[in-house]
């Protein structure tokens, strides 16, 4: 099999490769944008997250209870956490939406 020489890129190879990697950046400002203003994927999100915005969630996340200290809260609480959907393939399904909308 011959080996497949690759050549150099000319200046102008160089300048249509910017030029098009420009456009996709421009593309990709305007879909996020569209993201942000919209704001269904930011609310979704929180929505899902809700608890570690809660004093024992932001105590977790700082480091400032350890393992067993969760399990303590959770034993003196009265917790019994129940499995919920993150509904992960709804928000790609969104995020798919507004990039090929």
């Amino acid at each position: 099999m011959p080996k497949s020489v690759v050549k150099a890129p000319t200046k102008y190879d160089l300048f249509h490769g910017h030029i098009g990697a420009m456009d996709v950046m421009a593309l990709a400002l305007k879909k996020a944008a569209r993201m942000i203003e919209d704001g269904q994927l930011e609310q979704r999100v929180a929505k899902r997250y809700a608890g570690w915005s809660r004093e024992v969630g932001q105590q977790i996340l700082q480091g400032q209870m350890s393992l067993a200290q969760t399990a303590r809260y959770a034993e003196q609480h009265n917790l019994n956490p129940q499995h919920q959907s993150g509904h992960q393939e709804l928000l790609e399904n969104l995020v798919n939406a507004y990039l090929f909308e």
